[in-house]
């Protein structure tokens, strides 16, 4: 059984439907975050230093889907990035010590000097969004207690209604 299913409640007979269907949302959207930190290190690790500085900083996180099936697939350019990193983090400790600073100076000339043909290509991701057919009843209630709660402007707590 994988580290999700366990640190989830199982996939015994025990697990519910609903348990089901939402342990299936939850590697849907791991799976979502994994493909995304993939494509960010394979084609903008530049412009996002601060990802990868919260990557390396969380890597142990990571591990946790190592056994998983489907998971697990998207794992190889992390570990390539995060294991080269590490490399070279020690390799600068060892030199001169590291700090915060320093750590991001490593992840900055990383990104400059990365070999493109080191990591699995990955597809660019695309996403559509697809309006609900009743959207109004989450965004307008939600956007006039944005405009509520957001401007200068006094209201009269008493005289609003939404319908």
């Amino acid at each position: 059984s994988s580290g999700i299913n366990a640190e989830y409640g199982g996939s015994g007979p025990e697990t519910t439907e609903v348990q089901a269907a939402e342990l299936s949302t939850l590697q849907d959207v791991i799976r979502t975050f994994l493909e995304v930190f993939n494509c960010t290190l394979c084609y903008s690790s530049r412009n996002n230093g601060a990802l990868i500085y919260e990557m390396l900083h969380k890597r142990d996180l990571f591990s946790r889907f190592r056994t998983h099936p489907t998971l697990s697939e998207h794992l190889p350019n992390i570990d390539t990035v995060l294991g080269c990193l590490s490399d070279r983090l020690e390799q600068r400790a060892e030199q001169e010590g590291v700090s915060v600073t320093g750590v991001q100076e490593v992840i900055e000339e990383l990104a400059r000097q990365w070999p493109s043909d080191r990591l699995q290509v990955t597809p660019v991701l695309k996403f559509e969004y697809i309006e609900e057919a009743e959207s109004n009843e989450f965004f307008v209630p939600y956007i006039w207690t944005l405009i509520f709660s957001q401007s200068t402007l006094y209201w009269d707590t008493s005289r609003i209604t939404l319908r």
